[in-house]
């Protein structure tokens, strides 16, 4: 690819065109990701804290087997149940960040490509998150939406790290919230880090966001001339995706809303109804937090760590009457079989029958 980008054209914010075919990377294969050395050094990590995890808190699986026999399966159902409406939510911001970028969802026949179809490709992404690290997924569902409608594969990477900043920054804010309402000033040691945690996620997103277009030159350089226009496209999509941003923090508080809605449903199903509210709130997005860690596929491992460790904490200091090791390993254990497990095992049905994959 020749065609080169001047800085002016570079400059402008309406979409660019660019006279050239762009290179889109070979079609990923899930198949091949899952059966290499990464991802099963992945999983074995996963595992391996879940292992110290039930070794350290001295977890009787006899016992946690008991309370998930006992739990209420028709609050598990409705927890399951808010958990899939998060894809069309999901698919609906991310409609609104294509239509910011002005990236046409049509496909080749004309027809738009709708929030059914949208909530399909974020969940085969979410799938592919579940089964290979490094949210990988991510990559796969703007090339999906390649190979469906024919966009710009770079715009629409742009889009979905748009998205990505937005998810964390809410969350932060979400959690701060909770952290304040539930532990005033006196915050555990183990809280303090899942929030600084947050804070350098966050900072980090906010800087890269400010020097991005300041850093082209930079990156131009470093870049093969080739790429110019790809980056150009990229720094298109992430930055013009932040119109209409009252919409997009509804949609996202929201979508943090459901997650927050399917633990509390957990908990209740296992008849801790006395949990503080602002704790559930911290537990949910402190766990979703842990699942954009890139070391294991969709956090396995560390997620549950955070929800044993603060419903823990949170007991410690009463705000989570009736939480013991096992109820704590319990609510884990069911939150993360809908948000996790579930995935897999309807992803391994979705994927072979779908035809967007």
């Amino acid at each position: 690819m020749s065609a080169q980008v001047s800085r002016t054209e570079v400059a402008e914010t309406e979409p660019i065109e660019v006279n050239t075919v762009e290179t889109t990377p070979a079609a990923p294969s899930l198949s091949q990701r899952f059966f290499n050395v990464r991802t099963l050094l992945s999983f074995g990590l996963g595992f391996a804290i879940l292992a110290f995890l039930f070794t350290r808190v001295q977890i009787d699986v006899g016992a946690i087997v008991d309370r998930v026999r006992q739990a209420n399966v028709w609050l598990l159902a409705a927890a399951l149940v808010v958990f899939y409406l998060t894809f069309p939510i999901r698919a609906v911001r991310w409609r609104r960040l294509l239509d910011n970028v002005e990236v046409s969802t049509h496909e080749e026949g004309g027809r738009r490509l709708g929030t059914a179809g949208l909530s399909e490709i974020m969940f085969l992404a979410w799938f592919a998150n579940c089964i290979v690290p490094a949210k990988l997924g991510d990559v796969y569902r703007a090339y999906l939406l390649k190979l469906n409608v024919g966009v710009s594969f770079s715009t629409t990477i742009g889009t979905v790290l748009a998205e990505r900043i937005v998810d964390v920054v809410i969350l932060f804010a979400l959690m701060l919230a909770a952290t304040w309402l539930s532990f005033g000033q006196a915050v555990p040691g183990d809280v303090l880090t899942v929030m600084q945690l947050g804070m350098v996620l966050v900072v980090a997103v906010v800087i890269g966001l400010i020097s991005m277009r300041r850093l082209r030159p930079l990156i131009e350089r470093v870049l093969p001339a080739r790429f110019h226009a790809q980056y150009a496209k990229f720094e298109h999509g992430t930055l013009n995706s932040f119109r209409g941003i009252p919409v997009l923090v509804v949609l996202t508080v929201v979508a943090w809303a459901a997650e927050v809605g399917r633990l509390w449903l957990v908990t209740l199903s296992l008849g801790l109804g006395g949990i503080s509210q602002s704790v559930i709130v911290f537990v949910a997005l402190a766990a979703a937090l842990m699942t954009t860690l890139p070391l294991t596929p969709a956090g396995l491992g560390f997620a549950e760590g955070a929800i044993v460790g603060v419903f823990l904490l949170a007991a410690k200091a009463g705000l989570a009457p009736g939480v013991d090791e096992h109820a704590a390993a319990s609510i884990a254990l069911l939150d993360r079989g809908i948000s996790y497990w579930s995935l897999i095992a309807l992803g391994l049905i979705v994927y072979p029958l779908s035809r967007k994959k």
